[in-house]
């Protein structure tokens, strides 16, 4: 292998990764790639930094049990290695093995097969190199120095401590990174080209969430582990991020040999998932890159497994046809639907928080955090699909609605909300379903669904009032949006609004007949208030931002 053609190719194989098919004409690699370094190594600096006083507190006092507390901090710092390596690894998902694309650009040029193995796991090492050092290095160096008034850190040394911390956090990382990327490579060597397609998109989305599952809901194990260790040791075997929390006491030793156990079953999984992941690529790379030049290149189109799908729909044209290229393009776009799995997974998380609870370490269900829970995810699907709706699937594509925009502006609100229930709120609600007849009976269950139907119409009139766009066709700006604003709205929003339905939820439930008023009065308010829904309003289809911009070239 020449080193000219290796460096093109890892170079061009490296870029791959921090592509970003919305951005600006002036955004490039290197912005993109420091605002992903950026975002990685700052919750370990505040991390760091919010233990501060802690560890003063635990220096001067020394009170007794502090050896948990430690224990639950560092696994902090561990299921965020873990988490975010993870969740980086599977949103890189289609790039991590050459495509398709890549093997029908490359075959024409003299370049063999090993010389294009070479450098994609040479861009694959670049890549996690880059992300374990962005996650663990801002934590690795300032945890070890302000935790040297600590007595178990000052017996055992600075560089004892700095190699306990960069090792636990660091083979959190590598074993996220290896894992990930030998399912993907054991999937080559099982599928075929075709069912390999078919099955990805589903695996990206459950890793995603499984990944900002494993991170949101560190309050939860991180309070549970001490009684765990106490009753159940064999379940923690079950959970990564404590091996990895285990692996710091096998350089800085703690009470318990627990941990440390934990810690070598640590490295073991992590031995293991780097032998996988070896052989994996090693035997499936000659064969998927055969397999994917000889296998067809779209797959025969199929019919709908529901045909009627959208004869419940109004007979208006232009209202069917949102409907439709909504639900269609939703269905196509892999993007939109890791944006919505993802974001949803953020309100799974919050509404375990809030059902769980633990009652001296013993997990317990909240009966008022059941009621919030379905009010919670509601909230972040309804708010998700209003996010979505403004990322353009194709801006090229809006043309086709400005010429037959001929005044269905409300045609396109109404699908539009419409659109959110079909996809949505409905989906959700029969998800809950289950877990509803479970808890709290069939009859009480069933009425429970009813009631969260209705509240998340409710919701979306709210959050779509102002909304005059047809889904996925605005050419959306994220640069006007102020982010901290958002964030802030969007935390009481979703607070305020599960809680106090929650509430509503069980004052409707002490009577029937409060429940039948408040499925007629939503019924009337919402017909209310897309009468009043303002009108004549023109659809947009780009956003405020004007399309050019006055230069100073003076």
């Amino acid at each position: 292998m020449t080193s000219t053609v290796f460096h093109e190719l890892r170079k061009l194989f490296f870029s791959r990764f921090f592509h970003n098919e919305s951005s600006a004409g002036g955004d490039g690699l290197e912005t993109s790639l420091y605002q992903l370094l950026g975002l990685l190594a700052t919750p370990g600096i505040l991390a760091a930094m919010a233990l501060l006083p802690t560890f003063f507190a635990i220096s001067a006092h020394a009170r007794a049990g502090y050896e948990w507390e430690l224990r639950a901090d560092r696994l902090f710092f561990a299921a965020w290695s873990f988490s975010a390596t993870g969740f980086a690894t599977f949103f890189e998902w289609d790039m991590l093995f050459p495509d398709r694309r890549d093997f029908l650009i490359l075959t024409p040029f003299p370049v063999r097969p090993a010389e294009i193995f070479g450098a994609k796991l040479a861009a694959l090492g670049m890549l996690l190199a880059g992300i374990v050092a962005a996650t663990n290095l801002p934590s690795a160096l300032l945890l070890p120095v302000i935790s040297m008034g600590l007595p178990d850190a000052r017996q055992a040394g600075l560089a004892r401590v700095l190699a306990a911390q960069a090792a636990s956090t660091g083979a959190a990382a590598l074993f996220a990174f290896l894992a990930v990327a030998g399912l993907q490579g054991l999937m080559v060597n099982v599928l075929n080209p075709r069912l390999f397609r078919k099955v990805s998109p589903a695996v990206q989305m459950a890793g995603m969430s499984l990944m900002i599952l494993s991170l949101l809901l560190f309050p939860l194990y991180s309070m549970m582990m001490r009684s765990l260790a106490a009753q159940h040791p064999d379940w923690m075997a079950l959970f990564p991020c404590y091996w990895f929390t285990g692996l710091y006491e096998i350089f800085v030793p703690g009470p318990g040999l627990r941990f440390r156990e934990l810690g070598w079953l640590g490295i073991r999984a992590t031995a293991v998932a780097a032998l996988v992941f070896c052989a994996c690529w090693a035997a499936g790379f000659r064969r998927h890159y055969r397999r994917t030049l000889e296998a067809e290149d779209t797959a025969p189109r199929r019919r709908s497994l529901f045909p009627g799908m959208f004869d419940w729909m109004p007979d208006e044209p232009g209202e069917r046809g949102i409907f439709r290229f909504a639900v269609r393009t939703l269905a196509g776009s892999l993007k939109h639907r890791l944006f919505l799995a993802s974001y949803v997974s953020v309100g799974f998380s919050f509404g375990i928080l809030s059902v769980v609870s633990l009652r001296k370490g013993q997990p317990g269900i909240s009966a008022f955090g059941a009621r919030a829970w379905p009010m919670l995810v509601l909230f972040f699907v309804v708010s998700g699909f209003r996010t979505a709706f403004q990322f353009p699937a194709e801006p090229a594509c809006n043309w086709l609605f400005r010429i037959c925009d001929t005044g269905w502006e409300r045609a396109a609100a109404r699908a539009t909300r419409k659109a959110v229930l079909a996809m949505g709120i409905l989906p959700a609600v029969t998800a809950f379903l289950p877990f509803e007849v479970w808890y709290w009976g069939i009859g009480t269950g069933l009425g429970h669904a009813l009631f969260e139907v209705c509240a998340g119409v409710l919701l979306t009139e709210v959050l779509f009032w102002n909304f005059p766009h047809v889904p996925f066709t605005c050419a959306y700006s994220p640069g006007r949006v102020h982010l901290v604003f958002l964030a802030g709205a969007y935390l009481y929003g979703f607070t305020n609004y599960a809680f106090r339905m929650a509430e509503l939820g069980v004052w409707l439930d002490a009577k029937g007949f409060r429940m039948i008023g408040f499925v007629l009065g939503s019924a009337v308010v919402t017909a209310a208030w897309q009468r009043l829904r303002r009108a004549g309003e023109p659809v947009r289809f780009e956003s405020a931002r004007p399309e050019l911009e006055a230069l100073d070239l003076s």
